[in-house]
């Protein structure tokens, strides 16, 4: 596996002369979320818009300029719709770009699995834009960055028969309670494997994710060894999970934490399919970040399976 992960400035151009559509959740207040929108307002590319009602619904909207196009629905089905729509506008015609930082984890891990399997693109790249500052609280239980837990499900497209003797495979981020809430809420865990992002731009943030779930840690002594990732790299979670999987033939893996370790859970989970993903369902503060770091673009067309 090529690690083809780049600096957004450095591919910019290329970008602008390849893709010919971007796929973006809606923006919010968070400058990291309109970062992608905005870089290609005005070049007349196809924009589809796509945001997460509940669990298995989604929103859509589809512009494209060069055809005076402009189409919009309420709520699709998210398993069966969004194929539909992928196919429609000639997805496979096209090379995309997914905007990571403003689409839910949910739905970019649906997304992903289905841009993979069911309509492979030219070719696919997507960006993610690590954000300067986070804005926190602390509370009772840690760092508060999300305003409630909806339950811990399994991810729409991943799920599994559970089995015993399972291993669970965690990205950790910086809120220890929904740690948890995962094992809280499941059955027949037998091995725990944390992953812990590790800011490459903030090396006090590892200290701070450590910190909030070392109880969590503490508790589960049992052969726990504590993986570490950098935070906005896919493929080298990738390779995490690969090299956790050559031992462990039973895993569910929770990603709690960035969106590319989202995305690269759900690269793995299509190579591997007996893989189940689940999640809590958060729902995430208004504001949670300020500024942008440094965008970072990610070249998956390895990854189609044409």
């Amino acid at each position: 596996m090529i690690k083809e992960e780049y600096d957004f400035n450095d591919i910019s151009s290329y970008l602008f002369s390849k893709i010919d559509l971007i796929i973006t959740g809606e923006p919010n207040e968070e400058s990291r979320s309109s970062f992608i929108i905005d870089k290609w307002k005005g070049r007349g590319k196809p924009h589809l818009s796509l945001n997460l009602k509940g669990v298995n619904q989604v929103n859509y909207r589809y512009t494209d300029p060069e055809r005076n196009m402009s189409e919009f629905s309420d709520v699709i089905d998210i398993m069966n719709g969004l194929p539909d729509i992928m196919k429609g506008i000639s997805i496979s015609k096209k090379n995309v770009l997914v905007d990571l930082s403003s689409l839910d984890h949910v739905l970019s891990m649906v997304l992903i699995k289905q841009l993979i399997k069911q309509y492979s693109p030219k070719c696919l790249f997507a960006a993610y834009a690590r954000p300067e500052k986070y804005h926190t609280t602390l509370g009772s239980d840690g760092l508060l960055l999300s305003d409630s837990i909806n339950g811990v499900k399994a991810v729409p497209g991943y799920v599994k028969r559970e089995i015993e003797n399972q291993t669970l495979c965690a990205f950790v981020g910086f809120e220890g309670i929904r740690l948890k809430a995962v094992l809280e809420s499941l059955n027949n865990i037998n091995k725990i494997v944390p992953i812990v992002a590790f800011p490459s731009g903030g090396l006090h943030w590892f200290k701070t994710t450590m910190w909030q779930s070392m109880d969590v840690f503490e508790t589960e002594t049992r052969d726990l060894t504590i993986r570490k990732c950098f935070s906005e790299s896919v493929f080298d979670a990738i390779s995490i999970l690969e090299e956790v999987q050559k031992q462990e033939d039973k895993i569910v893996v929770a990603p709690l934490g960035t969106r590319p370790h989202s995305v690269a859970t759900a690269i793995f989970a299509t190579k591997y399919p007996n893989t189940r993903i689940i999640y809590d369902y958060v729902v995430e503060r208004q504001n949670r970040t300020e500024g942008i770091s440094h965008v970072c673009v990610y070249h998956l067309s390895s990854f189609l399976e044409t």
